[in-house]
């Protein structure tokens, strides 16, 4: 397959056709995956599965494996599921009149007769094959395409800053951090933004003298304040954002900003994210030639965003074992930042409002599947992780809420009643579609502010 394979998708169509492919794409690899989970844990306990399903709905094509277990694509491709043995639906709602005329030896293979042990291990392992899926990408991309080639080196101090506070100068280069080796500036900002409230020390190297600097983390969302110095150069210009709207190019150069010499990306970064909602006059050079453009930057989480991303930096191959160890701290990062934020969202500290659904999920496939593959492979991953937690929540409907109801009965000797267990899935129900309105309200609002 070439590397350019999902720019290719994505240029055969603009704005919505340009997003829907590639999210399709996506959303069946993490589907497929999480599915697997179910189906290969209940093939090993001896439940006979009857149904895989990648989408919902009418049967487009499928066929029967040796085991008797239907495989098929559905005309709706938003989801999937395994269905069991003894299952009256694909949400593993048992079917009390099949289940009451089985024989011994059905009983043996349905899913429902299972103790509570298997049950539990088949539900986990949906969730937990996506978290493995994601180790596996990240470790994939890191093997094949490489890592991005940026030291650790400090540029720039921010005055007033918590690294300021702690003592970093410019030119510092971080060697490691709380013992743990670090290979650039990328994975150091990552742990940085991944340990909010937790205490650090960082290994540095200072005028050829080792040094150690304690600090702790910050917890809200103000910037450690520690930078490269990057050329304010245009990697990227996302599409619908305000810059596509203005006429930014990969390759610009952003020379000033109202009048104001801009020196690096970041300068660029903070006048823009100080002025949301506010007409910017950029002064940029393109091939050789001075160009004005115009852009107001759109305003999301009460900070300017104009869409756009410096160049990627060059990529060196990693040897298989340490791409399996960043994979599997990539995959803590993810994890621990999404909990961050979900705990910052109920004590009040992060906006709801960035919580996306279908509709920003497509359009970031979009953008990734135009920068190529590895940042593709990369959104999958994040996106696998994504799925696995959520379905780890104690929702019924969910993988969690089995779970819990699992639980539940392990504690009491004896299920739920039939009465109780279907009144919890009608809250479960309740609980996803309210969610899945409201993340879809949110897409719209940032698809809005994003292209006005």
């Amino acid at each position: 397959m070439s590397l350019d394979f999902l720019s290719g998708i994505h240029v055969l169509g603009t704005g919505v056709l340009g997003w829907v492919v590639p999210f399709l794409i996506l959303l069946t690899i993490v589907v497929f995956f999480h599915e697997l989970g179910h189906f290969l844990v209940a093939r090993w306990c001896g439940v006979k599965v009857l149904v895989f399903s990648i989408g919902f709905g009418p049967e487009l094509l499928g066929f029967n494996d040796r085991h008797g277990t239907r495989w098929k694509i559905a005309a709706i491709p938003l989801g999937g599921y395994v269905k069991f043995f003894g299952d009256e639906n694909a949400a593993s709602v048992p079917d009390q009149a099949a289940i009451a005329g089985m024989t011994q030896e059905e009983r043996r293979h349905s899913f429902i007769y299972q103790p509570v042990a298997r049950r539990a291990a088949i539900g986990v392992a949906g969730p937990l094959a996506n978290l493995a899926l994601a180790v596996a990408i990240f470790a994939l991309v890191l093997m094949v395409f490489g890592r991005p080639i940026d030291a650790p080196r400090i540029d720039i101090v921010q005055p007033g800053s918590p690294a300021q506070a702690t003592g970093f100068k410019p030119g510092d280069l971080v060697l490691a951090v709380n013992g743990h080796a670090i290979e650039s500036f990328g994975e150091l900002d990552q742990i940085i933004v991944s340990s909010a409230g937790e205490r650090l020390a960082f290994d540095i190297e200072r005028g050829g003298l080792r040094l150690t600097l304690d600090t702790v983390a910050p917890t809200d969302k103000k910037d450690f304040g520690i930078q490269r110095n990057i050329p304010p150069q245009v990697g990227v210009v996302q599409p619908g954002g305000a810059a596509a709207a203005a006429g930014f190019k990969p390759g610009d150069l952003v020379l000033a900003i109202d009048g104001r010499a801009i020196a690096s990306f970041a300068d660029m970064q903070s006048i823009v994210r100080a002025n949301a909602g506010k007409a910017l006059v950029f002064e940029v050079e393109r091939d050789g030639e001075r160009v004005t453009l115009r852009a107001t930057p759109a305003e999301i989480n009460k900070q300017g965003i104009l869409g756009i991303q410096s160049p990627h930096p060059a990529l060196r191959p990693v040897g298989a074992v340490r791409a399996f160890e960043l994979g599997l701290r990539q995959t803590r990062s993810v994890i621990d930042r999404t909990f961050s934020y979900i705990g910052g969202v109920i004590v009040g500290r992060e906006a709801a409002n960035q919580l996306g659904g279908p509709i920003r999920i497509a359009q970031v496939a979009g953008q990734a599947a135009e920068e190529g593959m590895p940042y593709f492979l990369n959104l999958a991953a994040v996106i696998s992780i994504s799925i696995g937690l959520l379905n780890l929540f104690p929702v019924p409907l969910l993988d969690g809420g089995h779970l819990m109801f699992y639980g539940i009965e392990a504690v009491r000797g004896k299920p739920l009643s039939e009465r109780a267990q279907e009144v919890g899935f009608r809250i479960g129900f309740a609980i996803v579609v309210m969610l899945m309105i409201f993340a879809t309200y949110n897409d719209i609002l940032h698809f809005l502010s994003g292209a006005s």
